[in-house]
């Protein structure tokens, strides 16, 4: 069984530089581990890094490449 502190080595990276808060990272998420900056004047998404297991499913949807993938 794979440890927490495993999990969290298998995070994707994210940047927000790119990132236009369309959300399809939260909504393809399935440990809700993606939540979202949404200030009026700043929007983007964030990882929680404690909940997050690696799926990477987060990388395959988001359009505007923000996520990259971690080596398992």
């Amino acid at each position: 069984m794979e440890n927490k502190q495993n999990k969290k080595a298998n995070c994707p990276t994210f940047s927000s530089k790119n990132c236009t808060a369309c959300w399809a990272c939260v909504s393809a998420c399935p440990r809700k581990a993606i939540g979202r900056i949404n200030l009026p004047w700043h929007r983007h998404a964030v990882i929680f890094r404690m909940k997050c297991i690696g799926c990477n499913r987060c990388v395959e949807v988001c359009s505007n490449h923000c996520f990259s993938r971690t080596q398992r």
